[in-house]
């Protein structure tokens, strides 16, 4: 009897998450699904138990696999690696420290895309989980009145008008295969790979929304999307404008960088360092970000005085319970 071909590789990414990577793979192998699908665990050589965890996985479960290394790769190289040990014709990603609530996220996105072949990549919306309160805001985009773009959005995406989370993307194989460089990201050392891929698939195929929330992403925590290490956030803003310039050379038709968008990366740095502080307590190096935030932004305006310091610090808690 032949075997079914894998129709869908998900790959997990994770880094010392040894309290929720099990829950994440539970999430994931508790989908109801009518496909096969592999999983594929890229532990980053970190230094809790998560490896330990994962291997407990691999062990139990056939089609869970642990990405073979034995040192740090980092993000990227990881996650490419990852994608190159599967054989699904779709891609999914899950991080370490999220994790899937609805069983039928993988049979929903894959019916999707095998009925609507000019899509390249479909998405859902998603809950957020704020990690320091237990707060669940369900249905992130829904609530918040947001209808999102469909169809070729490079430029919604370009402009920050679509903002589409890595853990509720599903895409094609064949076509990350044609048109992802994963090499130059790799060479050039993106700091992200979710969002670059997005920005060059949305060129060749639809981007479409399926409106029913199916996973939940965890926020509050350090991650790579909150850093509050001040030297790691200076590094990924630079790596941030290498990147951006190596997407400009892709597509001439946006013409050369121009010098507001290198503008904005060698500037915005201040007010995600400003946002540090807050999180680090540390009120004199707030004043110093502050006074060279560009943005017009109310973390600014509350850093006049240690009390207004704290005050914002304690309403930023309160508002997610």
């Amino acid at each position: 009897m032949m075997k079914k071909q894998i129709m869908v590789t998900v790959v997990v990414l994770t880094y010392n998450q040894e309290q929720w990577i099990a829950q994440t793979l539970d999430s994931i192998l508790a989908q109801k699904t009518e496909y096969p699908f592999e999983v594929i665990i890229g532990e980053d050589w970190g230094t809790d138990n998560t490896r330990k965890i994962c291997e407990k996985y691999c062990t139990k479960y056939p089609n869970v696999k642990l990405a073979p290394q034995d040192h740090n790769l980092g993000v990227v190289a990881n996650w490419v690696n990852c994608i190159q040990l599967g054989t699904g014709k779709y891609i999914m990603n899950c991080g370490g420290d999220d994790y899937w609530h609805n069983p039928s996220k993988i049979q929903l996105q894959v019916d999707y895309m095998e009925t609507h072949p000019e899509c390249i990549l479909c998405h859902t919306d998603m809950d957020v989980l704020h990690v320091k309160t237990g707060r669940v805001k369900h249905n992130d985009k829904q609530s918040g009145g947001i209808i999102p773009p469909e169809g070729r959005i490079q430029k919604d995406i370009l402009a920050g008008r679509e903002h589409i989370s890595a853990v509720t993307m599903c895409f094609r194989r064949d076509k990350f295969n044609e048109y992802i460089p994963t090499s130059k990201f790799i060479e050039l050392n993106f700091p992200r790979e979710d969002w670059p891929t997005l920005v060059i698939l949305s060129a060749h195929g639809d981007i479409n929304y399926i409106p029913v929330s199916t996973a939940t992403y965890r926020v509050g925590q350090p991650s790579i999307s909150n850093e509050i290490n001040y030297d790691k956030i200076r590094n990924r803003y630079e790596r941030d404008l290498i990147m951006t310039s190596f997407l400009f050379s892709m597509f001439p038709e946006w013409g050369p960088i121009d010098q507001g968008t290198i503008n904005y990366y060698k500037t915005h740095v201040y007010h995600s360092l400003l946002m540090a502080a807050y999180e680090n307590n540390d009120y004199k190096l707030a004043r110093e970000f502050a006074v060279k935030d560009p943005t017009n932004t109310k973390a600014k305006r509350w850093v006049k005085n240690w009390f207004t310091f704290q005050l914002f610090r304690l309403l930023r808690v309160l508002r997610y319970q």
